[in-house]
């Protein structure tokens, strides 16, 4: 499969769109926001620069066929209000990671659930997906909720040696 040619998502409230060049603002925004950035071990961006960087990483790993990343944009008003990814494929190709964050006016309001049950869709019926894997903080309550509301499973005795303080949840296709 290439990721690259494969269509944007359409939800009920959502566009789900390949990232691309011109969303430098929507990275900025959020990798350089407290709230978003509150469980995950990175420093926060103070420039538009370093946004620039990332999003030129992720096209490119889009390009070369090793990620997908979605820009979540509302269907209403064409505001974009966060990014999910797949990534981190096995070599296999039958595992992939699972990312996302959102900005903090959005948050509850059903916006990450709605994007992720349409992630996992691609991942398991479009990408032949096996499993999809999320790392999250053990005190990230929310994706927690979120990530088992959907059927992840938490898997205890794996670790995240460079992340200790990350708890691992694996979803299988049944």
């Amino acid at each position: 499969m290439v990721l690259s040619k494969t269509e944007n998502i359409e939800t009920n409230r959502l566009f789900l769109n390949k990232i691309g060049q011109h969303q430098v603002d929507i990275i900025f925004k959020l990798r350089s926001n407290e709230t978003v950035c509150k469980y995950i071990e990175r420093p926060l961006y103070k420039k538009r620069k370093e946004a620039r960087i990332h999003v030129d990483k992720v096209v490119n790993e889009l390009r070369e066929n090793n990620a997908i990343t979605w820009v979540l944009t509302l269907k209403d008003n064409n505001k974009e209000i966060g990014t999910i990814c797949l990534w981190n494929f096995s070599e296999d190709r039958k595992t992939a990671e699972l990312g996302y964050d959102l900005l903090p006016e959005y948050h509850n309001k059903g916006y990450m659930s709605e994007a992720l049950d349409n992630v996992i869709n691609f991942g398991f019926n479009i990408a032949k997906l096996k499993s999809i894997e999320a790392f999250t903080q053990f005190e990230n309550k929310a994706s927690i909720h979120l990530l088992e509301s959907k059927g992840f499973a938490f898997k205890p005795k794996r670790k995240d040696p460079d992340f200790p303080k990350n708890a691992i949840y694996v979803l299988s296709k049944t």
